[in-house]
């Protein structure tokens, strides 16, 4: 797991360093530590920094002891160790520590004489390590959702050896940004990069919500999705619906933000399987414009997934849908979500045309167009079931066909 600002005073030889404010900051992993020699930080902090002020190189008044605090917080750092002693700062004012408490963030107390070479060299090889054991971690489960072979026994050992429990059951969580694969397609740079960096802070965000549950599992790419582990003793009910959308709320909010979750898993042997039902969650959930969908509210959609032979599959959903089968065009996208709609209103125009917020004679005109390709009237009832089918066969084998590209 990341070093937070709650395990500094834990490692081996930094005990007389104490959380002294701000125990609310105290779960903020600690990216690197840094020695302030400026009578500011803004230029110099990147976030995540455990920050030292010795007072040695720059006179530290109550004011500036603020100013500090309140830098570190806007360019999100992790913490602030200052340094008191008979000669340069003697105490920490009573002021900086509300304060610390009031921004919820964590202020420590070093003593001078604890070297601050033992300190930074301690605090920097811990976080190495971590680095490393985390880069394990992801290549692990990685390989494990990539299909991997071994057996659960040797998983096991693998999981425990990287200091990862394993006996609790778990369901996988998949998340994607709305927009996410249209976003990446356009031109404009500044665009893509901008969703780049808002999928790597929604990433952030989830691994310090995961961190405080306590769950020490990393949060993966896979593709277009962030996945994550997520223990639990309840199979999936209105209770872990509840609880996950609970956590969810604590995300960013001005990110439009899908999930999709698996059945309940024993062990990791089976991480693979949990990961793509997941996967296909969430495609769904996309489709539903639905927060949060759980592979098990697939029902027949399920049948259709477990069938092998996929030009079977693809050759009904072209003899159903035509040339709308598998196009991507506006256009062909725009009868299909009519189609779909129609359907879902049990053949109520009126009621379709509300939901796609057009005209009903909009609706009507569409319609026509779709029974001229598709070679078939839509006011058969078992017509409409195959058209049905097909759709769920369709997002089927294009949520497939992502995972295996």
């Amino acid at each position: 797991m990341p070093i937070l600002c709650a395990d500094i005073p834990r490692l081996p030889g930094l005990e007389s360093i104490c959380l002294v404010a701000g125990l609310r900051g105290s779960q903020i992993s600690v990216r690197w530590p840094y020695v302030a020699e400026d009578e500011t930080l803004g230029p110099w902090l990147r976030g995540g920094e455990l920050i030292f002020v010795t007072g040695i190189n720059q006179r530290r008044s109550e004011q500036n002891l603020q100013q500090l605090m309140r830098e570190a917080v806007e360019h999100k750092a992790a913490g602030i160790v200052v340094l008191t002693g008979s000669e340069f700062i003697r105490s920490i004012p009573t002021s900086v520590k509300a304060l610390a408490n009031e921004l919820g963030f964590a202020l420590f107390e070093q003593p001078y004489s604890l070297p601050m070479v033992q300190v930074t060299e301690v605090i920097s090889n811990a976080i190495v390590q971590d680095n490393l054991i985390g880069q394990s971690t992801r290549l692990f489960l990685t390989r494990l959702i990539n299909g991997y072979a071994d057996t659960p026994e040797l998983i096991h050992l693998r999981a425990a050896d990287l200091g990862l429990s394993d006996t609790r059951p778990y369901a996988v969580l998949a998340l994607r940004l709305k927009g996410f694969s249209q976003r990446l397609s356009r031109d404009d740079p500044a665009d893509q990069w901008k969703f780049i960096h808002e999928r790597a802070l929604l990433g952030e965000q989830l691994t310090e919500l995961l961190m405080r549950r306590g769950i020490d599992w990393p949060v993966l790419e896979y593709e277009q999705d962030l996945l994550a582990i997520w223990p639990t003793t309840a199979a999936h009910s209105p209770a872990l619906s509840e609880e996950l959308t609970q956590a969810l709320e604590r995300l960013r909010p001005d990110l439009e933000v899908f999930a999709g979750v698996s059945d309940l898993q024993p062990g990791l042997s089976t991480i693979a399987k949990a990961a793509e039902q997941a996967r296909h969650a969430v495609q769904f959930a996309v489709q539903q414009d639905q927060a949060l969908f759980f592979y098990d509210q697939l029902g027949i959609a399920r049948l259709f997934d477990a069938i092998p032979q996929r030009s079977v599959l693809a050759q009904f959903c072209q003899q159903q849908l035509g040339s709308l089968c598998f196009a991507r065009d506006p256009r062909s996208t725009m009868l299909k979500e009519t189609l779909t709609q129609f359907m879902n209103y049990f053949g109520n125009q009126q009621q379709a045309a509300e939901s796609l917020g057009i005209h009903r004679n909009t609706l009507s005109h569409r319609l026509k167009r779709i029974e001229q390709l598709i070679d078939c009237p839509l006011n058969d009832p078992f017509a409409r079931l195959n058209l049905q089918s097909a759709l769920l066969i369709e997002q089927i084998l294009f949520q497939h066909h992502n995972i295996e590209s």
